[in-house]
């Protein structure tokens, strides 16, 4: 168990629950809007409301924990000597942001030593939220949450954020993955994930992800009784791929990773 009490773990999750849904707020106004695009250095697409809600979002969370570090994918690091350290992504989803698409979410989790202790995803359009803190359960809306019981792959709804990157990343697995699970579809980005923690879809998987992507999901997965890994089973919070399931799925999944790596 991580070395902060329950009460000052659950202080942080009902103020960063409270920030990802003020912030939703701001990104529905330019939502559907036709906003305005730059394209930054690692070519990935940028918007005036990514830029206001991280702005937003750090604000608030440096008013309510001055000694805490933050980084965010938009304006980078605060450094600070705090064992506590926020991340934030302030439109995961940039791109159907822009085409209006409504699966984009707003993501903010806390670190404490550099492992994440709470995550928060809150999808705007549909008003949907799922948190969670170390050691206190998974909350979807106003009720605890937990992950699906299908327990064979051929029958699991799984979920890509991009076939095209699983292809390119990992071409044999994906091939064997279309013909083993009963469906896979490309719900996308950390949506894909509230899904999974709340029952809905029973596997989600991202071959490539950055650290504000990946934080809040281990939090949540774990909290609802699944498995969070990276994709060659490592048990990594902060790793550059994502795997969430159930315990059985979440086998199956990385048996058919190393079958096709052999």
């Amino acid at each position: 168990m991580v070395d902060v009490s329950i009460k000052d773990r659950r202080k942080y999750l009902s103020e960063a629950t409270r920030i990802a849904v003020v912030a939703g707020e701001i990104t529905l106004k330019y939502f559907l809007s036709s906003p305005e695009i730059e394209i930054k250095d690692d070519m990935t697409p940028v918007t005036k409301a990514d830029r206001l809600t991280e702005r937003y979002i750090r604000d608030e969370l440096l008013k309510h924990f001055p000694k805490h570090g933050l980084v965010g994918e938009e304006f980078g690091t605060r450094k600070s000597d705090s064992p506590f350290r926020w991340l934030i992504d302030p439109i995961d989803g940039t791109k159907s942001f822009i085409h209006g698409v409504p699966l984009y979410t707003v993501l903010i989790s806390l670190l404490y030593e550099e492992e994440p202790i709470l995550g928060v995803i809150h999808n705007p359009p549909s008003g949907e939220t799922v948190s969670a803190a170390i050691g206190l359960g998974c909350i979807h809306g106003k009720a605890h949450c937990k992950v699906g019981d299908v327990t064979e792959l051929s029958e699991a709804r799984v979920q890509v954020t991009d076939y095209a990157d699983l292809v390119t990343y990992r071409p044999e697995f994906s091939e064997q993955l279309l013909r083993t699970a009963k469906s896979c579809r490309t719900y996308g980005d950390a949506y894909g994930y509230l899904f999974v923690a709340s029952g809905r879809a029973d596997v989600m998987i991202d071959p490539i992800m950055k650290p504000w992507d990946i934080a809040p999901l281990k939090p949540i997965i774990t909290e609802a009784g699944g498995v969070f890994s990276d994709l060659d089973g490592n048990d990594e919070a902060l790793g550059t791929s994502a795997l969430a399931a159930n315990k059985d799925l979440h086998k199956q999944v990385l048996d058919l990773v190393k079958a096709c790596d052999k």
